[in-house]
Parts: C-alpha cells; sequence; structure tokens
C-alpha cells in the first residue's frame, strides 16, 4: 500500500502540466472514473478500493436531477419537491412502487434512502450497507426507473398531498417564519421568495396531477441528471450498467430556466422583520455584488485574495465587537451565496429596545474606520502563514480521499464546477499566494463594502415597529461616516503563553484491589476520591479479531461526582449556573484568549456535563499530553473558581434575556407539559425574580460544595502504571476534598422524575393551523445494560411501525419521534412519543397511537429480530473496531456508577444474547406504561 501511494504522488507531480494548462484551467480528479452518454446523462464513479481504510461494502450513491423550485412556473408553486416524493410510487417495471422496492432490498426510509428538494436541485440518496452485484445492480435499475418511467398517477397523489401538507404543516412555527422573512429579503429582486420549495397550502391540495407529469417530463431528462457513486465496485463494469440502464432513453430539449440572479441595483433597500415572535433587537446591513465561478488561475487567485479578505474582516469585525457599550453590542459579519452568481457579506449588532437607530450609525462608523483604515500588515501576513500551513496540512490528508469525498464530487456537480485533484489544486495555491499583497486584500474588502445594492433591515422584541426614517437619511449617514477621521483599528490582543500553576503538594494512595484478567485495578485516593484503572491492551486481546491500534496513543480520562443541580432544599440555578460560571473562568486569572491558546497548544479536550444528580468531566489526549490533561482538572477543581468578571457579563445577558416577555405558543406549550408531568415547581428557564436571587457570593458557595464531593475517577490508558500514578499524586489525590466535607455532609440530590398517574393537557392557544400531540409515559426497571440495549432497539421499532401506520398507511403525518431508553439514575424506562398534524385529525391519529402501543407484543417478528441481531452486530464491531478505548472509559463509569464494579466489561461480549425472540417478547409482556401524560396542542377557536 505504501508503494501505491508513492506511485500516486509522484502520477499526480508528473501530469500537473497536463491536469493544469495555460490558462490554468484544472481538470478533474483522475481517481474519479467520469462519463457522458450520447443522451447527455452524466456519471461520477469513485472506486473507495482506492483507500486505505474505505467502509467495507458501503456504497453511497445520488442520483442529481438539475431541476428545483426556481424552475416551477407561477402554476406549479411546490411542483418539483410534489415530484420528489412521486416519484418513489408506481414506475413502469415497479407498479407496485419504488420505495417497495427498495425497502426489499432491506432499506429503509431515512436511514438508507431518502430525496430532498432545494431551489436550485433535486437529490435521491441511496446507501447499500452490504454492497454485491446483485444490490448494486438493484439499486441502479430503481434509479433508471425513478429517473425515466414514474407514473405519477392522480390517485396516489391524492394520498402523497396529505403527507406533503404536513411536511408544511410541520415548518409552521416562529423560527421558520423569521428565517423566511430574512430570506426573502436576501433575494429581493430574484424570483427566489416567490417559488417556496414546500409550495404553499393551496398548492399543495390543488394542483392538478397533470402539472407534476409537465414537470417530471420537461425537467427529467437524460441530459439534466448526473449519477454519483462512491462505492467498493469496479467502475469500468457499472459505467457499462449505466449505459445499458440510461444510456437508451432519448434527451428531450429542456424548457427556459429562469433567471436565478437577483437584479442588483444602486440604491439602498430598507425592510423589516415583523414577526411577533421574534426575541431580539438587531440591526443588520447587507451588501450584495456578483461573483462568478471561473475555472482559470485568475479565478483562483481571486478566490484566495476572496478568502483572506473575508477571513481578515470577520477578524477585525470581531475585534471592533469588543469596545462597544451595552445598548449596542454583538457586532458580527457573515459571507453567503444568495443565488450562483452572486453572494452576500452581512453585518449585525444587536441593541437594547429603542436602540436602533444608534446601532445604525455604530454598523455605519466602524465598517467606514475598516474602509478608510483597512487592514494591518501583520495580520496579512498571519493569514497568509495560515493559508500556507492548511494547504501543506491539506497535501498531507489529500492521499486519502475518504466518504466525504462523495459529498465534494456531489457539490461541484451540483454547481458546475470541478473536483480537481487536492494535491494539484493545493501546490496551485503555494503558486499563487506570492502574487498576492496586502493592497489586493484590502482593494477586495473595499469593493465589497462600496457594493451599490445594499439591504437595510431591522428586527425587534415582539415584530414591534422601527422608524430609522427613509432610504435617503441612512445613505447620508453611511456617507458621512466616510468623511470622518475615525480612532484606530483594533490592534491584535498579544495573548501571553501561559503554563499551568506549578503544584507542589502531592496526594497518597493505595491500592484496593486488582484484576489481571480485565487489566483494572481499584485505587484509594486518601483525600477520598477513588480511582480505577484500565490498561486496555488486555482487553484488546479478547477482541483481537475486530480491535484495531487507532487510539493506541490515547488516554481517556472521566471523574464524576453527585454534584447535579437538583439538590434538595437547593436552587438549581444555582447549581447549574456555578458550573457553568466555572467553565467559563477557566484557569482563574487567565484570559478567554489564553486558555484558548494553550488548550490548542496541548491538545487537550476535557468537557463537562450536568445532570440532576450527576456531573461528569470527560476528557482525553495523547499519552505525551496526559499529565497535562491531569493538572487542568486539577485546576478546575481548585479554589477561587469562579472571575468576578465573567459573574458579571453573564448575569447581564441571562437577565436580559429573562427581561424579553415574548413567550412563543411552543414555549407555553412546554411549560404546560412540564407542569404537568413534573409539578408546578418545575421551570425551563430562570425568571428575572431568580436570577436576581443569584449573588456572586451565593454562585462561588454552590461551587466549592460541589468541589468539595468525592470523586470516582476512570482512566483507560496503555501508559505504565507507575507513570500514571505518578500524575494521581500530584494532580487528582492532592486536591482538598475532606477538610470540607462536614459541610456537604447534607447536600443531597434527587432526580426529576413525572408523576404517578395518568393526566391529560388539552390546550388550543396554537395561532397556526396545527395540532401537536405528545405523550411522556414510564415504568420502573432497575437499569441494566441488557434492558437498555433492549429498549433502544424497541424504540426504534415502535417509531417505524408508528411511521408506517401513521404516515404510509393514513397519510396523517410527516414524521413521528419516538424516543424509549432506560434511565440510569431514575430507574424507569421512559417512553415519549410526538408528532404535528392536521388539528381535525389529530385525535384519530392519537387513538392508533396508543393502540399500537397498547399492543405492543404484535411489534416482535421473527424478521425483525433477526434484523436487529444483524444490526448490533454490525455496530458493536464498527465501535470496538473504531473506538474501542472511548467504548471501554463509557461502559467502565456506566458499571461502577450503576453496580460499583467492572461487571459490564465481563459481560459486554454477551450483550448479543439479550436480542433474541424470547428475550424480547419477555421484555414487552412486562410493559404496561401506566404512568403517562398526554398532551394536546391546537389552534385558537378562530384559526
Amino acid at each position: 500500500m505504501f508503494y501505491q501511494r508513492v506511485l500516486s504522488v509522484l502520477f499526480c507531480l508528473l501530469v500537473q502540466p497536463i491536469l493544469a494548462n495555460e490558462q490554468g484551467e484544472m481538470s478533474w480528479d483522475k481517481r474519479i472514473v467520469r462519463g457522458t452518454l450520447d443522451n447527455g446523462f452524466q456519471y461520477y464513479i469513485f472506486d473507495s478500493r482506492q483507500e486505505a481504510d474505505y467502509p467495507k461494502q458501503l456504497t453511497m450513491a445520488t442520483l442529481l436531477v438539475k431541476a428545483g423550485a426556481m424552475d416551477e412556473e407561477q402554476d406549479q408553486l411546490g411542483v418539483a419537491h410534489m415530484v420528489e416524493h412521486m416519484v418513489f410510487h408506481e414506475s413502469g417495471d415497479y407498479p407496485q412502487g419504488v420505495r417497495s422496492a427498495l425497502t426489499e432490498l432491506g432499506l429503509k426510509q431515512g436511514r438508507d434512502f431518502n430525496a430532498m428538494t432545494n431551489s436550485e436541485n433535486t437529490r435521491y440518496m441511496i446507501n447499500l450497507k452490504k454492497t454485491n452485484d446483485k444490490s448494486l445492480s438493484a439499486m441502479l435499475k430503481i434509479y433508471q426507473q425513478m429517473a425515466f418511467y414514474a407514473q405519477i398517477k392522480d390517485d396516489s397523489l391524492s394520498k402523497e398531498r396529505l403527507v406533503i401538507e404536513e411536511e408544511w404543516r410541520k415548518k409552521l412555527s416562529p423560527r421558520t417564519r423569521i428565517n423566511e422573512e430574512k430570506k426573502a429579503l436576501l433575494r429581493v429582486g430574484s424570483l427566489y421568495p416567490e417559488r417556496p420549495v414546500i409550495g404553499t397550502q393551496t398548492s399543495i391540495k390543488n394542483t392538478p396531477v397533470e402539472r407534476l407529469q409537465a414537470f417530471y417530463k420537461g425537467w427529467y431528462q437524460p441530459s439534466n441528471m448526473a449519477l454519483i457513486l462512491y462505492t467498493p465496485s469496479n467502475p469500468e463494469l457499472i459505467a457499462e450498467q449505466i449505459e445499458r440502464l440510461f444510456g437508451q432513453t432519448e434527451s428531450l430539449p429542456l424548457p427556459p430556466r429562469h433567471e436565478k440572479d437577483p437584479r442588483l441595483g444602486d440604491e439602498l433597500k430598507i425592510g423589516e422583520l415583523t414577526d411577533a415572535g421574534s426575541k431580539i433587537n438587531r440591526v443588520a446591513y447587507l451588501l450584495r455584488y456578483e461573483n462568478r465561478y471561473e475555472n482559470s488561475l485568475q479565478g483562483r487567485r481571486n478566490g484566495l485574495i476572496g478568502y483572506m479578505a473575508r477571513s481578515l474582516l470577520t477578524q477585525q469585525v470581531r475585534r471592533q465587537s469588543v469596545q462597544l457599550k451595552d445598548k449596542v453590542r454583538s457586532f458580527s459579519s457573515t459571507k453567503g451565496s444568495v443565488s450562483p452568481n452572486v453572494d452576500i457579506f452581512g453585518f449585525s449588532v444587536n441593541v437594547d429596545a429603542g436602540f436602533h437607530a444608534q446601532g445604525v450609525s455604530v454598523l455605519a462608523s466602524e465598517l467606514a474606520a475598516i474602509q478608510q483604515q483597512g487592514f494591518y500588515q501583520a495580520d496579512f501576513d498571519a493569514i497568509r502563514q495560515k493559508v500556507m500551513k492548511t494547504v501543506e496540512t491539506n497535501k498531507q490528508a489529500s492521499q486519502q480521499r475518504g466518504s466525504l469525498w462523495s459529498m465534494k464530487i456531489l457539490d461541484a456537480v451540483a454547481t458546475d464546477k470541478v473536483l480537481a485533484d487536492p494535491e494539484i489544486s493545493n501546490n496551485q495555491v503555494l503558486d499563487l499566494l506570492p502574487t498576492i499583497h496586502l493592497e489586493d486584500v484590502n482593494q477586495r474588502m473595499r469593493d465589497w463594502l462600496n457594493s451599490a445594492d445594499r439591504i437595510l433591515y431591522t428586527q425587534a422584541v415582539g415584530g414591534g415597529k422601527v422608524d430609522l426614517g427613509n432610504a435617503e437619511t441612512i445613505e447620508k449617514l453611511f456617507s458621512k461616516a466616510l468623511q470622518i477621521t475615525h480612532k484606530p483599528l483594533q490592534k491584535a490582543v498579544q495573548v501571553a503563553d501561559k503554563a499551568l500553576p506549578e503544584n507542589v503538594s502531592r496526594g497518597e494512595y493505595r491500592l484496593v484491589s486488582r484484576d489481571t484478567q480485565l487489566g483494572l485495578s481499584e485505587w484509594q485516593l486518601l483525600n477520598g476520591d477513588l480511582l480505577t484503572l484500565l490498561d486496555p491492551t488486555v482487553l484488546a486481546e479478547r477482541y483481537a479479531d475486530m480491535y484495531q491500534p487507532a487510539e493506541e496513543s490515547i488516554s481517556y480520562f472521566s471523574a464524576y461526582s453527585k454534584a447535579g443541580y437538583q439538590v434538595l432544599g437547593g436552587n438549581h440555578w444555582a447549581e447549574q449556573i456555578a458550573l457553568q460560571l466555572s467553565e467559563a473562568t477557566g484557569v482563574y486569572g487567565w484570559t478567554q484568549e489564553e486558555l484558548t491558546k494553550w488548550r490548542q497548544a496541548n491538545k487537550i479536550n476535557l468537557s463537562v456535563k450536568q445532570k440532576a444528580q450527576s456531573v461528569f468531566y470527560r476528557g482525553n489526549s495523547t499519552d505525551i499530553n496526559f499529565d497535562t490533561l491531569l493538572a487542568y482538572y486539577h485546576e478546575s477543581q481548585s479554589l477561587p473558581n469562579i472571575d468576578q468578571s465573567v459573574y458579571q457579563d453573564a448575569m447581564k445577558g441571562l437577565l436580559r434575556n429573562a427581561k424579553v416577555d415574548v413567550v412563543r405558543v411552543s414555549e407555553a406549550f412546554a411549560r404546560e407539559v412540564a407542569k404537568t408531568r413534573f409539578g408546578d415547581e418545575q421551570e425551563l428557564l430562570p425568571s428575572v425574580a431568580a436570577l436576581e436571587q443569584l449573588s456572586f457570593a451565593t454562585l462561588n458557595q454552590a461551587r466549592e460544595q460541589q468541589i468539595a464531593l468525592p470523586v470516582r475517577y476512570f482512566i483507560v490508558s496503555s501508559l505504565e502504571e507507575q507513570v500514571l500514578l505518578q500524575s494521581v499524586a500530584k494532580h487528582l489525590a492532592s486536591i482538598p476534598r475532606a477538610a470540607t466535607k462536614a459541610a456537604t455532609h447534607k447536600r443531597r440530590t434527587h432526580p426529576v422524575l413525572q408523576t404517578a398517574g395518568e393526566r391529560r393537557l388539552d390546550l388550543s392557544i396554537n395561532e397556526t393551523p396545527k395540532a401537536e400531540f405528545r405523550l411522556y409515559a414510564y415504568q420502573d426497571m432497575t437499569w441494566s445494560p441488557t434492558l437498555a440495549l433492549q429498549l433502544l432497539y424497541l424504540g426504534e421499532r415502535m417509531e417505524e411501525v408508528l411511521k408506517r401506520q401513521l404516515r404510509d398507511k393514513v397519510q396523517g403525518v410527516y414524521s413521528v419521534r419516538v424516543g424509549l431508553e432506560l434511565n440510569r439514575e431514575s430507574n424507569r424506562a421512559e417512553l415519549s412519543v410526538q408528532f404535528s398534524s392536521d388539528p381535525q385529525r389529530v385525535d384519530a391519529l392519537a387513538a392508533q397511537t396508543e393502540q399500537i402501543l397498547a399492543n405492543l407484543p404484535a411489534l416482535i417478528t421473527r424478521q425483525w429480530v433477526s434484523e436487529t441481531q444483524l444490526a448490533f452486530a454490525d455496530v458493536e464491531i464498527n465501535r470496538l473496531k473504531n473506538s474501542f478505548r472511548s467504548t471501554l472509559v463509557h461502559r467502565l463509569e456506566l458499571s461502577y456508577v450503576k453496580f460499583d464494579d467492572a461487571r459490564y466489561l465481563e459481560d459486554m461480549a454477551t450483550l448479543d444474547e439479550s436480542l433474541t425472540l424470547s428475550r424480547f417478547q419477555q421484555l414487552v409482556d412486562s410493559l404496561q406504561f401506566e404512568n403517562k401524560v398526554v398532551a394536546f396542542l391546537r389552534p385558537k377557536a378562530d384559526k
């Protein structure tokens, strides 16, 4: 394999002059086999066996149709998306439906096959996990039927309309409405706002089938399609099949395409977002400009200049934001595409209510200062060095394409671009970089900021009206700002190289037990903490047939304590915020920039997660940095722990959010559901009154009590035991716990539990024609790894059956979400079901849901059990192959927290024994879920 890689590199170097001609036009990556049939149908095949660690037997395929919502006529709104749904129905060779043909291959919708439509194109994705000649041929045949032989019958459309309408209904939310308002502003002057991908409720219900058939006939032409395959198969043989299946259909001329790019003007347009669900005050300033793709040296040079200008402008905006006052804050920027040939650069500030005009002034002033002064030479030199470093890294990484390469191929085909050999294209970047100077980058930035087509919009809490005057007034404000001399731009803050404080104390420890069969030892730290060490090389021998040494130089660490937030007689907001502020503080006395630099330099990964009854710190590092990781954890447990300025900034932001008096329907519903499940005292967000009680002293005290609690550590590492114990003595055993045990003796936590019994909530408060259904149920059940695994797969089965009934059979929903898990802290099997639907049908759908849940034994079939066993075997093999050590530390945690021993590690080889027909039948026979809450959200009476 090494010899092959060397040859590959030499080949790329030798053919570079051929692949990039004198004008710099790049050719496609030669590893991709491409072809165009006589009728114009294109294919792109990447043989994944070229990769050292290719995913065995996995084929990732996409049929791309270059037609989307922007290709619709005014009387075809939503038709591209409706056609996408309909091609899964009857076809010439599959009268029972293409979806049935896919399921007969063992594929599941959503997991193994899916489709999506956007404004520009439609994509049909299929993943074959078990690729062989038969399954690959069957998949290609199915694609052929979808592409050319969909029948789109009226009776099938009548049923599918109901599902599509539910997809439309699912999007009815303030967030979606606000996003749609933004899109309409960004794309003003084009057809995009007039061509919603989903269509309208009226078009979904009433568009005649003939218009779908016409769209399919007009746009589903061979010359308007491409097939992209990432597969462990012979490309030449696949190309022959593609020729037979896709090459016989004649390609007809395509209908005329609509112009996609907006008409750019030379005036300032003013707009506002007026949705009542808005929870923020903001001013945004958007600049639109033409940006066309060019496959040439000059095109790539332009792209490189644009990348550097964008990076420096984003960086400078972030710096300028630091100096802003409280009433106007969060100066930020973003860059994106509006259409194929038009890009946008946007700038925004968040403001307090009534300060939108001041926000506009700040935008004008800050942008004028940047435009006048340009970027600093030192910043330009730094970004150039960063580009060089990135390119060198990319060149090394390019030796392996990976499965993400399939997405890169698809994106290139969809946008009519070229995906070149990354080593060649990166070499070209290195050649171009010396030709780019600070003046080039400054000019690009000024070109953007001088764009004639501009949009300014406001957003106010609750959709309130904001009056900034007319466009002429705003224009004068921006012009005046350019005539003023501004103070120098903020420079880069020199971030000091920091070192963790030296810990001179040492703690003691003693061996409690040792299990040589597992490679495990238990230790008592004399500060009261406990430690479990696991040498993963011992268990690796048991799993030698699947274990791969991918993680051999990585050590894993976790720390568990009972410092949860649900403290009896305590303040759960204080407990949560205290921990969050401790994390935000990092190392006491360091700035956030200093901490970030230090963590990056030392490659330290440590995170914390708090639940009602527990806190887990989890981290990993290379073996050489593992001592530093433990030292960093030591600092997280040291006092003082919360910085005063961090506290002030955080509380200011929390109070500002708490004072927003907009309550969305979804939030009101969630609040009432929580009260119904857990009791009136349950809060989802802190109130102003609750926050005002949280003084600096209160939060410090809460954090001190959290730190004082004893901790159990888990370390999975192949480092020598004595090396690890030296680090343990220095960084873990030396943390003072015992001195504060008396103060924390009375601290007890409790789980957040749904109360017993059956209850029903029915709210008619929705502003849209949408109903929501929720079901939450539980049953007491002692946690065990096998029961947790069984419930996981049973939950997936319940979702599959409910989706088949509620969507496929009665077309009542677009999607159903089912959660079923065994909660380790509460020892409960917890079930949740949710969906949205037509308000007129929600009661019937809810009744069908409860009927299915009342007959769980009917869900357990031999075929499903067999499929489950195969699925688990595949998942477990991949888990142990690719994430062996992280799997061990996770299961070690679960075992000790629940059983105070390592039995899970002993039993994990027999997990599959719980996935049998009799064991599943035994489980479902025991499930009653008599304790449940059923909740409905319905429209208001006048809706």
